[in-house]
């Protein structure tokens, strides 16, 4: 638990990047996007052209963020320049050698030109259509992590007077990254497919029978969790913009597949049949009120006033970027490396918001005209706000309003319970205790503890007589880095840091009780 936790603490700089890189695609989306034109018109050319720039730079962040979790993760751990160059050029070995190793009649949501590597080759069994990588998400940014950083280890002890001794080591570490990086992609692309065969048998399950809500719970947990392993494409491509999420004939005679292009259509030609959007109504629940209810949940739990105050800008804009752009990835991130558990309960509660609102019979789609699977932004306030002027969707805006109002509630209070009762002790009877003594006896025992307060992921400890401090033991017992702030000693304890505050606090008031 204590390496996963690490996990948080190597990948919080990327998670900020994908939150500026929502910001930016947000920001020109509300700029550029004719959707909105009730509340924003703007007609100024240099104006929408700095928007379009925003919403290219936002989605190329977005969509490749595996890539800067694969950098981070080398460069943190080694702090080398070489790991950093060997991850790269491991990375790009390894979409290549997806293309050469992998069959080519699988969907087209399998593929994607990540980082702009196509194949057109003259090989008679490769010839034909371009072929690109395949798009296998969050996977190899660990076996290549691995890789890299194996790679760099083994060459640092390598001996100068081997046979491969007139190749610097350096480059050794790059030509090693690369081979192995080459095997795992010719070996992910024989066992893909199998993957995906599985996945599909998933999508026809559910789709078989859209107006069941168990397959729309079904869809609404693989969704979210495919999102987060950057795999959203798989599911979301058949169901948005495909025949998996219905077909509707307009008055064209034209057949229009996909939930999504089918609202967008009906809305447009102010024909809503009521049976269309099911694929995206939680989505508003989600961004305008269970993500700010988890934001201020979070919140909550940090005791100290001076660090409150420092965070509430913080957490203004990140309500205010779900609000209206929608900020699910980086905080699933968050949660995924830092409490699988909240992370559990946020897959089967939107699992549950997908049923309750097909039970319901009520649905708000997306009006969205393009083609993107990850980079889109459903669900947001500003959309809401439109279809107010469609009488006919009165009633589901109003439904869709209460039950996000429960739902903030709901997630603030479970994320307060989780972080006070839940993060320690719930699997492994005694962790808490046994984290709790340990600590105060590497502080130098409870009558030491001048103050201690908790946030996020850390516990901060004011003491007496600071020389009294056993770092080694704090680092045994699961700490994750210990450092000195103004406040004190800062000991990352990831998310159990709330409970053994909360049992350092009981220890010192009945230090008190017991000394008076």
């Amino acid at each position: 638990m204590r390496n996963w936790h690490s996990l948080y603490e190597i990948f919080q700089f990327p998670i900020g990047v994908i939150m500026f890189a929502l910001f930016l695609l947000g920001a020109g989306n509300i700029v550029a996007n004719p959707a909105f034109t009730p509340f924003i018109t703007i007609h100024n050319d240099f104006i929408l052209r700095i928007a379009e720039a925003c919403t290219r730079i936002g989605s190329f962040l977005i969509v490749n963020f595996p890539l800067f979790f694969l950098i981070r993760s080398v460069t943190k751990r080694s702090g080398s320049a070489t790991t950093i160059l060997s991850a790269l050029f491991g990375y790009i070995a390894y979409l290549v050698f997806t293309m050469y190793f992998t069959r080519t009649d699988l969907p087209s949501t399998a593929y994607s030109s990540i980082l702009g590597i196509s194949l057109s080759s003259s090989i008679t069994s490769l010839a034909g259509a371009v072929r690109y990588p395949l798009q296998t998400g969050l996977i190899p940014t660990f076996l290549l992590s691995f890789v890299t950083l194996g790679s760099y280890a083994r060459t640092r002890h390598s001996s100068d007077y081997g046979f491969f001794s007139f190749v610097n080591k350096d480059v050794m570490c790059v030509i090693r990254t690369v081979l192995f990086s080459c095997i795992i992609g010719a070996l992910i692309g024989y066992a893909w497919p199998y993957l995906l065969q599985a996945l599909q048998r998933v999508i026809t399950f559910i789709s078989a029978d859209t107006t069941n809500p168990i397959n729309l719970m079904l869809y609404g947990v693989l969704e979210r969790f495919l999102c987060v392993l950057n795999l959203g494409t798989l599911i979301r491509t058949p169901f948005w913009y495909g025949t998996n999420g219905g077909s509707w004939l307009n008055m064209a005679g034209i057949s229009i597949a996909g939930d999504v292009n089918i609202w967008t259509g009906q809305y447009a030609a102010n024909s809503l049949t009521g049976i269309t959007g099911r694929f995206i109504t939680p989505y508003y629940v989600l961004n305008m009120f269970a993500i700010p209810g988890l934001i201020w949940g979070i919140f909550s739990i940090n005791t100290d006033k001076l660090e409150r105050r420092r965070l509430l800008f913080y957490e203004i804009l990140i309500t205010l970027i779900s609000l209206f752009t929608g900020c699910l990835l980086p905080l699933e991130l968050t949660l995924f490396f830092l409490c699988p558990l909240l992370f559990i309960f946020h897959l089967a509660y939107t699992g549950i918001l997908f049923g309750v609102f097909q039970a319901m019979g009520v649905y708000l789609g997306f009006n969205y005209t393009g083609t993107g699977a990850m980079a889109v932004m459903p669900g947001t306030i500003l959309e809401y706000l439109t279809y107010f002027s469609h009488g006919g969707l009165t009633s589901s805006l109003l439904k869709i309003l209460l039950v996000g109002v429960i739902s903030f509630f709901i997630y603030f209070l479970f994320t307060r319970i989780y972080f006070k009762y839940l993060s320690l002790d719930l699997f492994r009877v005694g962790d808490k205790d046994r984290l709790i003594d340990g600590t105060i006896e590497a502080v130098g025992g409870i009558e030491n503890v001048k103050l201690v307060h908790s946030s996020l992921n850390r516990l901060i400890i004011s003491l007496y007589n600071p020389t009294k401090l056993n770092i080694t033991k704090l680092k045994s017992l699961g700490s994750i880095r210990v450092h000195e702030t103004k406040a004190g000693y800062a000991i990352s304890y990831g998310a159990a840091s709330t409970m053994v505050r909360i049992g350092i606090d009981q220890r010192m008031r009945d230090y008190v009780r017991k000394v008076d």
